[in-house]
């Protein structure tokens, strides 16, 4: 018996380690595998790309939390709006189906599967303390629109029209991104914005336009996503330090209401 669970535990650690090599380096994991004392350049950029994914991934599961602690320690929405949430969840869910459709490796769009559920996590809470309230039939229309957006990627769209998808990414991000920088503008200061947030979005765009680059090549609809994200990303920064001390003098104003 001692034999035979040794055995069948160095047969799990071998399927395991094959499966890995085989995720990382695809055809050419014997190769890499066998020379991994002395990687040669090609397995080891490979190799560096797929941590990196994998790092930019894990980074994303924090990527909203500051604006979803600020909500709910305000207890305000401000800084966003209903265009901009829906807008948000749209041009996420463009990008994870879009890949999963594509049979894209997770590692190479895995946050943006992330970013989906925490925009969606974000649209209930803007429904919770928008002001003035959403009605139940506004909420309703949201919830049917979104599941027959669903639909239609996952059932309708033919595989010569995935592309669909990435190309409404462009009006998608124009418009959510676009909504919060004239918001922001009108507003003079940033509400529940976070610095944290549209920092890592641009610097994880950024190395993703490389990432997808390594892992998937020359995809124009993903590339001219990013680089429109990051010019995006890099608006909203300049104008949260623009309104940076009457960002700080309306969330004190929310907080002494909230003592109220």
């Amino acid at each position: 018996q001692c034999c035979s669970s040794l055995s069948s535990q160095l047969l799990f650690r071998s399927k395991m380690l094959d499966y890995l090599t085989e995720w990382v380096w695809g055809s050419e994991a014997t190769t890499c595998l066998e020379g991994i004392a002395y990687l040669s350049s090609a397995c080891l950029s490979t190799l560096i790309t797929k941590l990196v994914g994998i790092a930019i991934i894990a980074g994303a599961c924090l990527n909203k939390a500051p604006i979803i602690s600020g909500m709910l320690e305000t207890k305000s929405s401000a800084g966003f709006s209903p265009g901009t949430m829906y807008g948000e969840v749209i041009m996420y869910s463009n990008s994870a189906f879009y890949s999963i459709l594509k049979g894209i490796p997770i590692s190479a769009w895995g946050e943006n599967g992330i970013m989906t559920l925490q925009s969606i996590l974000m649209v209930f809470l803007l429904w919770k303390y928008s002001s003035p309230p959403l009605t139940n039939g506004q909420k309703l229309t949201a919830v049917v629109a979104y599941a027959c957006y669903v639909f239609v990627a996952f059932r309708v769209l033919s595989e010569d029209q995935y592309y669909l998808l990435q190309a409404a990414n462009w009006p998608a991000l124009l418009y959510s991104r676009g909504l919060m920088i004239l918001q922001t503008y009108k507003d003079k200061h940033t509400g529940n914005q976070s610095i944290f947030t549209h920092g890592t979005n641009f610097i994880g765009t950024l190395i993703r336009v490389f990432t997808t680059l390594k892992e998937v090549g020359w995809d124009l609809p993903i590339l001219s996503g990013y680089a429109l994200s990051m010019c995006l990303n890099s608006t909203l920064i300049v104008e949260y330090f623009a309104f940076r001390k009457n960002t700080e003098k309306f969330r004190a104003s929310l907080k002494e209401k909230k003592k109220e």
